[in-house]
């Protein structure tokens, strides 16, 4: 073969060959497929040892990640928003330290057994029998199919769960800090510290600040660009949500009646009350046998050996007990409904629901506005789709703002010139253009009359543009006179006042003045604390933070300058004392500190094994199927 194709490129006609049967294979991505080959890494997108994930296993967990975001967010996140806002990419960055660990693990020796997997899935709760608290086999596979799991895979994560904790806590073990260490942290949390402080205001008695034209000319000659006003656009906005199209739909009384009592009983009615009976047992086999009585009907009073029977009458949300709340009030539940035996504090309980008495139905009349503007959201919604729709034909066909206003019968609405940010000249935010900000960004980036994207923000779609410019540019300075000449008094008196507190801090640290005199000559009053606080008690007294971290950072005797938020009050704040921990407080910090101590050791330690796991054994990284899934994801958009 290879002296067939020597020969080959002897000639015209074979370079040509060559050169074709090149460039199809490039085409066709065998460079790429070779180079999976030579990684020996297939399909996978990481791979550590004999452990790695494809596109498939990332899928899963992408979903997995999501649908638990999504099921306490107010706003669903998409696979498409997960992709641009880095959320892919930080779930492959976990992934791959995940496989890293197991490809680790398996290179050793270390695997789940059968029996420590089968433990740990008899153990989640979401797997249990709500009659017996066992293990329910046909609840497991109903489970895991929601989870879109099959019995095989959950089974190997099970196992690499328990292999990523069996190493963790080979790590961590038996940790225990060194008594220095903890002696030295009693000593920091512990140490109780005392403050004095006064107030200082840097100007008092300062001659006042009187710049003249030509300094405040001068001042604005030097700050042009500082003073410079940023390019304001005025712009164009439309604003379509489904509100805007419930004033179109027409909901009458006898629909709203029909829904109603259609509803009534899942919507407005009260929560029912159940009375069902709780059997207390000594041993399990008494209980079993009592169950099987009562599911037969006996009457609960009737049965022996309960060691007492009790008549609950409850609603749902009254009872703690999770699986005897499922059992009594799920849904479908009807008299005659079981639970248990499931053990509780030693004893063993067995439940039945005897009768279930629903609760009081709200009048029509005190519901029919809340059935009605369902609807009409229901309907407008329907609306606003086909809105959609047309808005995308309008945009195609490349018709402005006010004709695909016109012809969606929705306002336009337009806004006086403002900054990137949605602000006016005299700082005024519009909400709205707050809420379209991407369409804002987006129009600042156009050209005058150009449209930006459709932007979704919320409920609403948003689409923008610039009606008019109005360019950056520096105000003359005639028309901000006033304004320079304010800024300049404000700069010298910031100036003038770091300067009259840098003064006085010298003298006091040079023993030129004590702290009592600074403040007697600044006629400010001392205040001190009233007692003593360590770390922990300065933040629960209140002290608020800058004043916490000075007095634990300075040195006994240190006075320091604490700055109020305004321009010219300072607090000066020194530290009066600073006492060791007693006797008593040491014993009662050293068991909380000792286990805090060991704690962090115990993370350090979860460091260098994490460290010394990537050292010892190799990630290979392949970018190709990765690629492959984010165009997946992007080409369902």
């Amino acid at each position: 073969m290879l002296a067939l194709m020597k020969r080959l490129t002897n000639t015209v006609f074979g370079k040509i060959v060559v050169m074709i049967i090149v460039v199809g294979m490039a085409f066709f991505g065998v460079d790429t497929i070779v180079n999976q080959i030579q990684g020996g890494l297939g399909a996978n997108i990481a791979q550590a040892g004999s452990r790695g994930f494809d596109a498939t296993d990332l899928d899963r967990r992408v979903e997995t990640v999501l649908r638990n975001m999504n099921q306490t967010s107010e706003r669903p996140i998409t696979k498409s928003e997960a992709l641009e806002n880095g959320m892919i990419d930080q779930i492959v960055a976990q992934e791959s330290a995940r496989v890293t660990i197991l490809g680790y693990a398996a290179s050793i020796g270390l695997a789940a057994s059968t029996e420590a997997v089968l433990e740990e899935t008899r153990s989640i709760e979401a797997f249990q029998n709500p009659l017996t608290g066992e293990l329910d086999p046909t609840l497991l596979r109903q489970r895991l199919g929601q989870l879109g799991f099959s019995l095989q895979e959950f089974e190997e994560q099970i196992g690499d769960d328990l292999m990523i904790a069996t190493l963790q806590a080979a790590a961590t073990s038996a940790v225990q800090a060194p008594q220095a260490i903890s002696d030295l942290q009693v000593l920091y949390f512990g140490e109780a510290r005392n403050v004095s402080w006064f107030l200082f205001d840097a100007l008092a008695g300062q001659p006042a600040i009187n710049p003249t034209p030509e300094e405040v000319r001068a001042y604005y000659n030097a700050n042009l660009e500082m003073l410079k006003q940023p390019e304001r656009r005025a712009l164009d906005l439309l604003r379509m949500s489904v509100e805007d199209f419930v004033g179109e739909v027409e909901v009458t009384d006898q629909e709203v009646a029909t829904i109603y009592e259609a509803t009534k009983a899942e919507r407005f009615s009260e929560p029912d009350q159940r009375t069902y009976a709780e059997l207390l047992f000594a041993t399990r086999d008494a209980a079993r046998e009592a169950f099987g009585l009562l599911a037969g009907g006996a009457d609960p009073n009737s049965v022996r050996g309960a060691l007492s029977v009790t008549l609950q009458t409850k609603r749902g949300a009254e009872v703690s007990n999770d699986a005897l709340r499922d059992a009594m009030f799920g849904a479908g539940k009807q008299s005659g409904a079981m639970f248990g035996p499931r053990e509780q504090n030693g004893q063993w309980l067995v439940a039945r629901l005897i009768s279930v008495q629903p609760g009081p139905v709200k009048p029509i009349e005190e519901v029919a506005e809340t059935i009605r503007n369902d609807l009409a959201r229901e309907r407008a919604q329907i609306v606003f789709n086909q809105k959609v729709d047309r808005l995308e034909e309008l945009l195609a066909a490349g018709y402005d703002l006010d004709r695909i206003t016109q012809e969606l019968k929705i306002p336009l609405l337009s806004f006086e010139p403002v900054d990137a940010t949605g602000r006016t000249a005299d700082g005024i935010p519009f909400e709205v253009l707050n809420q379209a900000r991407d369409a804002v960004a987006q129009a600042f980036r156009l050209q005058q009359g150009e449209l930006t994207s459709r932007f979704d923000a919320g409920n609403s779609i948003y689409v923008a543009s610039t009606h008019s410019i109005v360019p950056a540019s520096t105000p003359a300075f005639e028309e901000l006179q006033a304004d320079v000449r304010e800024l300049l008094i404000s700069e010298r008196q910031v100036s003038a006042g770091l300067a009259a507190v840098n003064a006085m801090l010298d003298r006091v640290n040079a023993g030129e003045q004590t702290f009592e005199q600074a403040a007697a000559a600044a006629s400010a009053p001392i205040e001190t604390l009233p007692q003593s606080v360590t770390r922990a008690t300065a933040e629960q007294s209140g002290i608020p933070g800058p004043i916490r971290s000075a007095m634990f950072s300075s040195r006994l005797g240190d006075v320091v300058n604490l700055p109020t938020g305004g321009p010219n009050m300072h607090v000066i704040l020194k530290v009066t004392s600073v006492e060791p921990p007693s006797e008593s407080m040491r014993a009662g910090l050293g068991a909380e500190v000792m286990s805090a101590s060991a704690n962090l050791i115990a993370q350090d330690l979860m460091q260098a094994l994490q460290s010394e796991i990537t050292a010892a054994i190799k990630l290979r990284n392949n970018e190709a199927p990765l690629a492959a899934y984010k165009r997946s994801i992007s080409d369902q958009q």
